[in-house]
C-alpha cells in the first residue's frame, strides 16, 4: 500500500489495526499509541509498525471477545472466521504489503512459521462461507 503522505499512512495503519483487532475503538487506540510512540520523528512507514505493533500486542492481550466488524465487506470479513494467526500474517503480507521478515517480527514468530501461517490462511479462506457472503462481481 502506498504511504507518501501522512494521511494515506494514517489510513493504512487504521485498516490494518481493525484488521488486526476486529474493533473499531481498539484500531483508534493502536494508532494514537503509534502516534505517540514516534512523536519526535513521525514518518508514515514508522507510524504503520508501531501502530501493527501495538495492534497485536492488543489482541494478545484481549480474552478474544466478539468482532465488531460490520462496517466492513463481506470479503473481509471471512477474515474473522481463521485464526488469529494466519489471519494476522495474511493482513500483514497480502494486504499491508509488508517483507516476511518484518511481519515475522512484528508477530514475534520465525520466519518459517509466518510463511506457514500465511500459507494456511490462503488455503483456508477460499474454503470458509458465509451465508451473508456475496460474489465478487467484476
Amino acid at each position: 500500500m502506498a504511504m507518501d503522505t501522512m494521511p494515506s499512512a494514517l489510513d493504512v495503519a487504521f485498516r490494518a489495526a481493525l484488521l488486526l483487532t476486529g474493533d473499531t475503538r481498539t484500531a483508534e487506540a493502536t494508532v494514537m499509541h503509534g502516534i505517540d510512540v514516534c512523536e519526535d520523528h513521525l514518518l508514515p512507514g514508522g507510524l504503520l509498525i508501531a501502530a501493527v505493533r501495538s495492534a497485536v500486542r492488543r489482541r494478545t492481550k484481549s480474552s478474544g471477545g466478539p468482532y465488531e466488524v460490520e462496517c466492513l465487506p463481506p470479503e473481509l470479513r471471512r477474515l474473522f472466521m481463521l485464526q488469529p494467526l494466519p489471519r494476522n500474517c495474511f493482513v500483514l503480507r497480502v494486504l499491508v504489503g509488508l517483507s516476511p521478515e518484518v511481519c515475522a517480527e512484528l508477530l514475534e514468530v520465525s520466519v518459517t512459521e509466518f510463511e506457514n501461517a500465511v500459507y494456511r490462511a490462503l488455503t483456508q479462506l477460499p474454503l470458509l462461507c458465509s451465508p451473508r457472503a456475496q460474489p465478487i462481481r467484476y
